[in-house]
């Protein structure tokens, strides 16, 4: 298949404002689906591990980052394609394979990075994207050309470095999922799945986790704001060994003056539960440069919850969702695309799902 090329006419930028209310949300119908088993490749490299998605409206198509940390092949991303129409989906075709490239021109080592989202800005025609850094590393927000090549690193306030005690900065593989840019193009939105070591607790079966949202300028690169977003409990006691659940928020993307979250929960031998919020600045706290959100009277983004996905539901395996963005409009409905991380678990897969909104009543 090869890549269409819609008409230059379009905007360049287009965040889709989200229906008036929940219910409105909630009439979205499901398009289809289109699944690849673990263990595919492409040119000999094992596909898998898509964490980020977005889409790029004017060359339909898709950007999709893989959280390999170089260790089945150098750290990549993937150029897509989703055939569509009213009728369903009629096809995913993978179209390139693109490595990512550090400052000295090299594929990054093994365990030197942690992809995890990927945004495409078409005013610059470069993609940014986040790396959780875990403990080999540290976390980082970067900005590439589409051949790979590294343009800049975004310079992290020292909240977010994690320090030689583990006493502050991002918790180890809960750092950078989610990453959008502003409706105007001005500013790159970053959030963390958990909270910060010296912000709060992660996530529990009896409370949430308290995650902060960064927001730079992209022009300068300067850090220019933060808001504190709370994550929900764990939906779930573990019922089988190792009895791993957690809570997360894996991605966003900007939906107007909004963001539209996913937090994303799981239970060993429950399952995941995919719940999508509308999330408000309006009256939000801005904590630009507050060493420790701990013990302090912060107003988070008002949350609001919009739908709630769990196995069966549209009839549909729903496994481990971390990227979303909107896709294209189909006879003047909003598309959602979402994506699954199958871990390179072969109990797990890739899952492209494509959502419609209801019809605007605008």
């Amino acid at each position: 298949m090869k890549t269409l090329f819609v008409s230059a006419t379009v905007l360049l930028w287009a965040a889709f404002a989200l229906p008036a209310s929940a219910e409105d949300f909630g009439k979205l119908s499901l398009l289809g689906e289109v699944v690849l088993p673990t263990g595919l490749k492409i040119a000999g490299v094992e596909f898998g591990g898509i964490s980020g998605l977005d889409y790029d409206v004017a060359n339909d198509i898709y950007y999709a980052i893989s959280d390999d940390r170089s260790e089945k092949a150098p750290a990549r991303f993937y150029t897509l394609t989703i055939a569509m129409n009213e009728k369903g989906i009629n096809g995913l075709d993978i179209v390139s394979t693109r490595t990512l490239l550090d400052a000295e021109g090299k594929p990054f080592a093994t365990k030197d990075v942690d992809p995890e989202s990927i945004r495409f800005n078409p005013a610059t025609g470069t993609i940014y994207w986040t790396s959780e850094g875990d403990l080999t590393g540290k976390p980082a927000v970067r900005e590439s050309r589409t051949d790979g090549t590294l343009v800049r690193e975004f310079a992290l306030p020292d909240a977010y470095l994690p320090n030689f005690f583990k006493t502050r900065g991002v918790r180890n593989n809960l750092s950078f999922e989610s990453m959008t840019i502003s409706p105007d193009g001005k500013t790159l939105l970053v959030g963390t799945e958990n909270a910060l070591v010296q912000d709060g607790e992660a996530a529990t079966l009896d409370a949430g986790s308290r995650s902060r949202i960064l927001a730079f300028d992209i022009a300068s690169g300067n850090a220019t704001a933060e808001y504190a977003y709370d994550i929900g409990p764990i939906f779930a006691k573990a019922t089988q060994a190792p009895y791993w659940n957690d809570n997360g928020m894996s991605e966003f993307v900007a939906a107007g003056d909004d963001l539209l979250t996913v937090e994303r929960a799981f239970a060993m031998g429950v399952g995941n539960q995919i719940n999508f919020y509308r999330a408000s600045f309006n009256g939000a706290t801005n904590v630009n440069g507050e060493a420790s959100l701990k013990d302090k009277q912060v107003s988070p983004l008002k949350k609001e919850l919009l739908l709630k996905l769990g196995e069966g539901d549209f009839g549909l395996d729903i496994d481990n969702i971390e990227s979303i963005t909107w896709g294209p409009e189909i006879n003047g409905r909003k598309t959602l695309v979402v994506a699954s991380d199958n871990n390179f678990n072969p109990a797990q897969f890739t899952q492209f799902v494509v959502f419609q909104l209801a019809p605007s009543t605008n």
